[in-house]
């Protein structure tokens, strides 16, 4: 299936599940490599890019030991890493960050082959981090990078104006470097994805201490471990995206719902409540209710800095709200595999909404404006350019529109959410 027709709907309604947190699954399996013990991980989900992950893992030495449809048992490596082939990273930024690191755990140069959209990332190449880590990075040839051992005579500080990756797989690696202090800008290190990190490695009895200007590490003490993942809170913004989009009151529940706990979990449900979609969590139960009902259009400015996965579905559901909205810190959602800001403003100015970038004094894109319109017109053709986060917000924004509109690229979302067009339609959504 390459492209599908939105029609417009009237509500979605119905019991659904959504797949396992994407983030935590990473973690736990680059966690899995670096231990030498076992890892079990239960409550795990699959999709296109951790499975190429788990690939790219095994040939640093993963071992596979038992799996079912949603555990699976892992024995890892520890340290001295030897690498088995050439890693293809594909667009996948985060694989290629990862196993960029793990290049600083073994004496073998590591081949990374990446497809184009990988190049045209600013994000790509981080020098603090290659600093940190004593590597260089070396492209050779049109779709090859080299991964070798390099001493730098000079640290920079690690920041995540590119992305919260570059300090996560840094942190991750550390316990097993000489030098166990990374020097980071202290105003990053508060976010989610890093909060995340350290919890993982206090697993393996690392703890990570925040000191004025660094991020203090200590060893790993192997164990046989069990991780259990929470649900994915950026597929939940898929869902309670489309909720806000389409027209009409609706009711979902999710079933086997596993709240993360995470700053990025709490600030979403705190934006969606604002715009008049509840969520209650059911402990006992582990079910996830979502109601919409109609409310007043908002005027005001969000941040949107702790969820860089979820922006553009957020950003997409609103431009069929009305009022007048300015979303802050989505600077980083336009490093990935195209520049997602510009694209999903542009679709949506397309489609008939008020959509327009915001730079700073020096010209730097910050924030987009959307607003001033209602409903949005819809009846045209939107292409996602290889990203499945475009593509959802494609559809996303599509649902509220007032004509069906044809979303090219959708195989791509089995990059993120694989089965959610046919959520969308079980839900009620009129999608052919």
């Amino acid at each position: 299936m390459e492209k599908v027709i939105v029609y417009p709907g009237a509500g979605l309604n119905g019991e659904i599940s959504i797949p396992s947190s994407k983030p935590h699954i990473q973690r736990a399996l680059l966690l899995a490599l670096l231990n030498e013990r076992t890892t079990k991980i239960v409550n795990i989900s699959w999709n296109t890019e951790t499975e190429n992950l788990l690939r790219a893992l095994k040939q640093f030495g993963l071992k596979v030991l038992e799996e079912t449809d949603t555990t699976i048992l892992l024995r890892g490596m520890g340290w001295d890493l030897d690498v088995n082939g050439e890693i293809n990273a594909e667009g996948s930024g985060m694989l290629f960050r990862t196993c960029s690191a793990l290049a600083a755990l073994t004496k073998d140069v590591v081949r990374i082959k990446c497809n184009e959209s990988l190049f045209s990332r600013e994000s790509l190449f981080d020098d603090a981090f290659c600093s940190l880590l004593n590597i260089s990075l070396i492209r050779i040839g049109r779709n090859l990078v080299e991964v070798r051992r390099k001493q730098h005579n000079e640290q920079l500080p690690l920041t995540t104006k590119n992305s919260t990756q570059f300090i996560s797989f840094a942190l991750f690696v550390s316990p097993f470097l000489d030098n166990k202090v990374i020097p980071v800008c202290d105003k990053d290190v508060g976010a989610g994805y890093i909060a995340m990190t350290i919890q993982s490695m206090e697993m393996l009895g690392s703890s990570v201490i925040h000191t004025p200007g660094q991020l203090k590490v200590t060893e790993y003490a192997p164990r046989d471990i069990t991780i259990n993942i929470p649900s994915d809170f950026t597929s939940l913004s898929y869902v309670a995206s489309s909720i806000l989009s389409i027209i009409g009151e609706s009711q979902v529940k999710i079933v086997n719902y596993h709240h993360g706990g995470t700053i990025n979990e709490e600030h979403l449900f705190k934006i969606y409540n604002n715009f008049g979609l509840s969520l209650e969590h059911d402990l006992k139960l582990n079910e996830l209710i979502l109601t919409r009902r109609p409310s007043m259009p908002l005027h005001t400015e969000i941040s949107l800095k702790e969820l860089p996965s979820a922006a553009a579905n957020i950003i997409a559901a609103t431009s069929n709200l009305g009022g007048h909205l300015i979303f802050n810190g989505v600077t980083g959602i336009n490093n990935h595999k195209c520049q997602r800001a510009f694209v999903i403003s542009e679709n949506i100015r397309r489609m008939g909404g008020s959509s327009s970038l915001i730079f700073n004094s020096i010209g730097v894109f910050e924030k987009i404006y959307i607003g001033g319109g209602e409903q949005l017109s819809g009846g045209i053709e939107l292409h996602s350019y290889g990203d499945h986060r475009v593509c959802a917000a494609n559809v996303i924004a599509a649902l509220g529109a007032k004509q069906a509109s044809t979303i090219h690229g959708v195989k791509k979302l089995n990059d993120g959410f694989p089965g959610f067009i046919e959520t969308l339609k079980r839900l009620g959504a009129n999608i052919q």
